[in-house]
């Protein structure tokens, strides 16, 4: 028993060192290997600015997304929720054209770059 009670202290210490959002929101594989963004046309409708989760990448979440992936989905990917979404490798589930799998529902290019704008410049919530 004290060999265990010696133990917890370096275990909290040890489970805190790692807390930055780097080690955070290293699920994220955003290296963009398969999409070309160079080829999508740009668009006057495409904000590509200040793209937040709150005021953007939730919307396109909620409309390509939540259908299958909410608190209730049998798939285990629930995407209902910022720290959800950044707990996912998406990057490279869009970047691979894996997700969405309807065609009805695929993302488009603004969507697409709206997505990598916001990785590239910090996930702002």
């Amino acid at each position: 028993m004290n060999r265990y009670f010696f133990c917890i202290p370096f275990l909290i210490v040890l489970g805190c060192t790692h807390n930055n959002q780097e080690d955070y929101f290293s699920n994220f594989d955003c290296q963009w290997d398969n999409t070309d963004f160079s080829s999508f046309l740009p668009s006057l409708e495409c904000e590509l600015e200040n793209i937040t989760y709150q005021n953007d990448i939730a919307n396109i979440i909620e409309s390509k997304c939540i259908g299958c992936h909410n608190q209730s989905s049998s798939n285990g990917v629930n995407l209902t929720t910022y720290n959800n979404l950044l707990s996912y490798d998406i990057c490279f589930q869009i970047d691979n054209n894996l997700m969405p799998p309807n065609p009805l529902m695929s993302l488009t290019d603004c969507e697409k770059l709206q997505f990598k704008n916001w990785v590239d410049n910090g996930l702002a919530e």
